[in-house]
């Protein structure tokens, strides 16, 4: 989700990570751990659990599930 010149990026470990995108590359700003991932991950032995749920962003907040709960965060500055 693009936020000015940043985008919120979401991965299937359930993290929420603050990037910049451009034709140069990706730069990471920040990473933290949103929710957990509960769903069994198939064949990616690595992992243990993954989280397939798209979230929905409206109104300077986040909305995350998971198979056990569902979660919304801000994502105003502090």
């Amino acid at each position: 989700m693009r936020n000015g010149d940043r985008f919120f990026v979401n991965n299937d470990r359930g993290e929420l990570i603050l990037a910049k995108l451009s034709p140069k590359g990706y730069q990471e700003l920040g990473r933290t751990a949103l929710i957990k991932p509960t769903t069994r991950s198939g064949n990616r032995r690595e992992l243990g659990a993954v989280n397939w749920s798209h979230p929905a962003y409206a109104n300077r907040r986040i909305v995350a599930r998971n198979d056990e709960e569902i979660l919304s965060a801000s994502l105003e500055k502090e």
